[in-house]
């Protein structure tokens, strides 16, 4: 009789060759798999160090523009001061008399417009 005797058409014992490979195959696909995993791992958690570094980054920009933003603001705020300063009409006033010699002007050089006709003032000061 043959040594592999069949019962219900499957062999006793299994070839050496076959088993062994049978074992390797399921190795290789134990390491496969042990690879993918290690490499799904190591890829999460370099994106969750990616994601937390452009986070931090993200930060300290947002914390630079803030100041920027405050003392742009401050600024702002100084050169409206100036600007309010600079164009009020008692310094205008000032300058013009001081540094241009203007001065009111005389009653004789008023013209005065009414209705959309000229009148002196002088005739305007008569008429009243």
């Amino acid at each position: 009789m043959n040594c592999a005797v069949r019962r219900q058409g499957r062999p006793l014992a299994a070839p050496a060759g076959s088993v062994r490979r049978a074992v390797e195959k399921r190795s290789l696909r134990q390491l496969v798999s042990a690879l993918v995993a290690c490499a799904l791992l190591t890829g999460g958690a370099l994106l969750q160090i990616w994601v937390r570094t452009r986070v931090t980054e993200q930060g300290y920009r947002l914390s630079r523009l803030s100041g920027e933003r405050q003392q742009l603001l401050r600024d702002h705020e100084r050169l409206q001061l100036a600007a309010a300063r600079l164009g009020s009409a008692q310094r205008i006033e000032d300058l013009a008399r001081a540094r241009l010699g203007m001065g009111p002007p005389p009653p004789d050089r008023i013209i005065v417009l009414v209705g959309g006709a000229l009148r002196s003032s002088a005739s305007m000061v008569a008429s009243k």
